[in-house]
């Protein structure tokens, strides 16, 4: 898929993985139902939340992946967010690196 918007943290600082275009989303996309990058089908076990977020059209979107999409997509987050943050630079303890890491090795935020 083309362009993907920008990693952010939530203010209770859970991660918003980086998605593809949100108006290129489809319904069962925006609503969690299939992985926003492959499009595999998504059951509770298996979904990983990507972070609930406002589209474009002012709905509120809840995107979920596949583990092996949502591990990528914190690699990209991560890759992104590191280079900016002081605490990255400082010490070990950034809570999004933190969390991006553990995502990446198969976990879960």
């Amino acid at each position: 898929m083309a362009e993907t918007t920008t990693p952010a943290v939530t203010p209770i600082g859970a991660l918003e993985l980086p998605l593809p275009a949100l108006g290129m989303l489809s319904d069962a996309h925006r609503r969690g139902s299939r992985c926003a990058w492959c499009s595999a089908p998504l059951t509770a076990e298996t979904a990983v939340d990507a972070g609930e977020r406002d589209a474009e059209d002012g709905a509120r979107i809840f995107p979920r992946g596949c583990a092996s999409c949502a591990s990528r997509a914190a690699y990209e987050l991560l890759f992104r967010h590191a280079p900016h943050c002081d605490r990255c630079r400082t010490d070990a303890s950034c809570p999004v690196a933190v969390a991006a890491q553990r995502l990446m090795r198969g976990g879960r935020t």
